[in-house]
Parts: C-alpha cells; structure tokens; sequence
C-alpha cells in the first residue's frame, strides 16, 4: 500500500520564491491536493501565490514565527491523522524530481524509521556564498551525515528535507523557544528512541544569502539555535543520563572548541613566528583540498576560483559559532529575532552588497 505523504511549507514573504517552490513538487509527482502552504501573515503575495497554485493555504491569526506556523497548520489541517508522513520543506526550496520517488520508496522499505533526511544542496548562483555552501554541502553530507546515519546520530535534519513518520511527530513538541526547530525536533526524535535516516538520493536544492549582511544573519540564527538546543536538552550537564546523540554532539563541542583551527593556527603562529608562513599554507592547502572535493562532487568550477573569499567566510563561521556560544552559554541572552534573509528568483540573484 502506497504511503499517503504531505508536505507541508510555512512561508512567510515568500511570493519570490513560492510558486517555484510548488512548480518543482508538481514535476516531481507530488499531487497538489498533499501540499499544505501556510501562511505567517505575510506581508506580501505569499498566500495568494500559495491559492492560486492549485494547494491548501492557510493564514494564522497572529505572527508568531516558523514553529508555531507548523503546529497551527498541523492542528488546522489534521495532517497528523491524513497523512503517514509529513515531509518539511521551506518556501525558498526545489525538490529535486526524483526527491518524491526516493522519499516514498524509503517509506514502503522501511517504514520503522522514524525520521528520514534528505540530501541539500545550494541553488546555483554567482555569488560567493553560494558557492562556500556548496563545498560545505557537499563534505558535510557526504563524509559526515552519512556516517552519522550509519550510527544513528544525525543531530540535525534540515527543516528544508525533512521526512517525519506522523506516529512519531504526534509525540514531538514543536518549540518557537529555540532558533534551531529542526535541530530540536531531530534531538528530540532520539529521546523517543527512534531512527534517523539520512537519504542522499532525496535532494534538494535552497537558496543561499547573496549578500554579506544576509549570510552573517543566517549563520549566527544557526549557531544561536544550536547552544539554545545543547541548553535545553540538557547536553552539557554533568548529571543528566546521556544518549548516544549526546555523546556525538560533545565530541562535536569539543573538537570544535579544543581543537579551533583559528585558535591553534594563531597560536602556533604566534609560538613559532618563523615558521607562521608554513602554518599558513598548511591550513590553506587543507581547506584547499576540501574545496577540490566540492568543486568535483558538485561539478562547479566556480568553488575553485573563488576559493580566496571562501577561505575567509570559513573564519566567519567559526567567528559566529564562538560569539554565539557566548551569547546562549555565558550570558543567558534569549535571543529568539528569525532575522529572515531577502530572497530572490531562482536563476537569478538580487542587487547584492559588496563583500
């Protein structure tokens, strides 16, 4: 028997993006009749767009961000009871047109797992940040969520490819008290005991920031929810009974804070000035390496002549993941602002900001 599979889109000021959104799930098989839009109280075209589309839209009442847009849509359209599986997607995401095919055919395979993951990638496009995406897309995915899937300790399954069994959402509590709603709905998926499945055949493609400003956003709102996520499950207490995925996401922790490439790289520099240019080279040509792989599993050129800027936005990241620690750790700030990103069409880019 066929598996009945919804996908559910919460949207907010998406009118860009939307329709192309829409398009590429009709082309990939997806029935307009299972695709449920709802609406954050936009400003814009958005549920117009969604309505005129051909799939069920829904305005809430009051903006209260992408959580509580998908318990209101859950709850309006009782998906939980409709459908097997709720796939969730973003308003700037395209689905590859085989995603449909292998998402089903995983569920009819298996249907005991619990949550199943599908493989991102970045929407081409000239600028920069694109282009860095697509190499940490590529590497992250294909060396690291796969083993993790392997050991079922994917800790974060992007809320843009995500597959839920609706037994297993029923039990979930989707919290717009975190930045990082699909990071703690995945957390929480482990504390129920159920597995996590990465799928690299089910791709997608989301749009990247295009501007500096934007991208600096995006990743701080990535690293926030993540300590917000480590604090509210407990991950760091010396006291809580850990789980395999918690075990994982302190050897994260560590190896991100004990062995902080910008932290060693300066310090070896400043301990060994005479040998700070073969340092250098060493952490340039290892990122150069890494690069080499995107550009090739990826097939764009474009990852390797601008690999100069790309190798600095890597410091930006690891900048961002070190003051957010601070800011959710240290100084307790509740930081919950979404600081959306602008969109713009896919194939094109926007007037951006220079780098």
């Amino acid at each position: 028997m066929k598996p009945r599979i919804a996908i559910l889109i919460p949207a907010y000021n998406e009118e860009i993006v939307l329709e192309g959104t829409i398009a590429a799930l009709v082309e990939a098989g997806c029935n307009p009749s299972d695709v449920y839009v709802v609406d954050d109280r936009s400003t814009d075209h958005t549920a117009l767009i969604a309505q005129e589309c051909g799939v069920h839209a829904y305005t809430v009442e009051v903006n209260g961000g992408k959580a509580n847009a998908q318990k209101e849509a859950l709850t309006h359209f009782k998906l939980l009871e409709a459908y097997d599986w709720i796939v969730f997607l973003d308003g700037d995401t395209k689905v590859d047109k085989d995603f449909m095919f292998h998402m089903t055919l995983c569920a009819v395979k298996d249907p005991s797992v619990a949550l199943y993951v599908g493989q991102v990638k970045s929407a081409e496009n000239s600028h920069v940040f694109s282009a860095s995406r697509a190499v940490e897309y590529a590497y992250g995915q294909d060396l690291m969520k796969a083993g993790q899937s392997n050991f079922n300790v994917i800790f974060v399954s992007p809320g843009c490819a995500s597959m839920y069994k609706t037994s297993m959402l029923a039990k979930l509590e989707i919290d717009h008290m975190t930045l990082a709603e699909d990071m703690d709905l995945t957390v929480q998926v482990h504390r129920q005991n159920g597995r996590v499945v990465y799928v690299p055949e089910a791709i997608v493609y989301t749009q990247d920031p295009s501007t500096l400003k934007d991208y600096n956003k995006q990743i701080l709102r990535w690293y926030r929810g993540f300590w917000q996520v480590i604090a509210k499950h407990g991950t760091l207490s010396l006291f809580k009974r850990k789980q395999r995925i918690d075990w994982y996401m302190l050897l994260l922790i560590v190896d991100a804070i004990v062995f902080n490439r910008a932290i060693w790289l300066i310090g070896l520099m400043f301990y060994m000035p005479h040998n700070a240019l073969a340092l250098l080279a060493i952490d340039v040509g290892t990122a150069a390496a890494v690069t080499v792989y995107g550009a090739y599993r990826t097939k764009r050129l474009d990852c390797i002549y601008k690999f100069p800027l790309t190798y600095f936005i890597t410091y930006l990241n690891i900048f961002a993941y070190t003051r957010s620690l601070v800011e959710i750790l240290i100084l307790k700030k509740e930081l919950l602002t979404w600081n959306k990103v602008a969109r713009y069409e896919f194939g094109t880019e926007k007037p951006s900001e220079p780098l």
